[in-house]
């Protein structure tokens, strides 16, 4: 028997149950607090490549320029050194998040869910840090000015602030199932829930004075626990407060078919004056090192299933809306959630529906 016989058979049913509208489903759509919600997030990114170094010296532009040549004595002209440089950026990044979820209490059954959600952790406050290369290289020696640079010793080159971490969202993979634990207070309950989560970010490396160059680093999966409470208000609506606390991140990422421009810096010497050089490179892989720490308070209002049109009345209108959605089965008829359609959807649409929305 298909879908189509199904609901012509159930129809009869459903236009016979109670049609009352005076309580509500146990799903609140919530929307986080930006005011006061807190992110935390201490990254260290080190982006590693290789290439090469050479003095700034044109004959005809720059004819005053700094040459660099092999080894520690002699030759002549200005040719590349074999070089291969980290980038190292330690930002920590407070902001204030944004975003939303759809939280699920069975307060009877001492258990909840929550899907959906998706958070802003920049939400407009992107962070900004001091990037400092480190730099590894083969023995050479410069001409204007005049020093040696033996090679195997790195040496830390502070390059100037770069823009940072300019996106971070972390998005919800899967539905987050956990427990209710009540209080000494009767609205008041506490909350223990794993939540499977992917984090992705665009890092800029934009150097003084240049436009950024986004780097994405995408889908870093995480499992966030976490922990908090519920407090049910007087309207029926709900204050939420979680705490998340994943455990820190560790990875390497390889770089492929990432471009970025020649850059330009001075290479310290034991006196006053600098070496100007010009860092070609190609990227190879950046690691990251982050944790991340965030408190979420989030204001809940219950959300009606039964009212299946979506025009905050229940009537003959949802049961037809439902009995369409049954019939072509789409998603929305599938009030248990379980992929399937059957009875078990029909009599949760029922039950929903003879509980009425607030």
């Amino acid at each position: 028997m298909n879908t189509s016989t199904h609901a012509c058979l159930w129809t009869a049913a459903l236009l016979g149950s109670n049609l009352s509208s005076n309580a509500w489903a146990q799903s609140f759509e919530s929307t986080i607090d930006s005011k006061i919600s807190t992110s935390a997030f201490d990254s260290v990114m080190v982006f590693d490549s290789s290439g090469t170094i050479i003095g700034d010296y044109d004959p005809e532009t720059n004819p005053g320029g700094t040459q660099t040549r092999p080894g520690l004595f002699g030759g002549s002209g200005n040719h590349p050194i074999d070089t291969s440089v980290s980038l190292a950026a330690d930002t920590i990044l407070d902001t204030n998040p944004a975003g939303s979820f759809v939280f699920m209490p069975d307060f009877d059954a001492g258990l909840v869910e929550i899907d959906g959600l998706v958070t802003d952790l920049v939400n407009g406050q992107p962070g900004g840090t001091n990037l400092v290369a480190t730099m590894l290289y083969s023995t050479f020696h410069t001409i204007n000015p005049s020093f040696i640079y033996p090679g195997g010793t790195p040496i830390d080159v502070p390059i100037g602030q770069i823009t940072g971490i300019t996106a971070a969202t972390l998005t919800q993979t899967d539905l987050g199932a956990g427990t209710l634990m009540p209080t000494d207070d009767p609205d008041i309950f506490t909350i223990a829930i794993l939540i499977p989560a992917q984090l992705d970010m665009v890092v800029d490396t934009a150097l003084p004075g240049e436009d950024p160059i986004p780097t994405p680093i995408d889908t870093i999966p995480m499992v966030l626990p976490v922990a908090g409470q519920v407090e049910i208000l007087s309207d029926g609506s709900v204050l939420i407060t979680l705490d998340i606390t994943p455990d820190p991140i560790s990875m390497v990422i390889p770089l492929d078919g990432v471009v970025v421009p020649d850059v330009p810096f001075e290479l310290p010497t034991f006196g006053a004056e600098t070496a100007s050089v010009i860092y070609s490179s190609v990227p190879e892989s950046v690691s990251v090192d982050a944790s991340l720490g965030m408190t979420i308070v989030a204001s809940g209002l219950a959300s009606c299933a039964a009212d299946v049109n979506g025009d905050g009345m229940l009537n003959f209108f949802d049961v037809s809306a439902f009995l369409s959605a049954f019939s072509a089965m789409d998603p929305a008829a599938d009030f248990t959630g379980d992929g399937e359609f059957n009875f078990f959807d029909v009599s949760d649409f029922l039950a929903a529906f003879a509980a009425g929305c607030p």
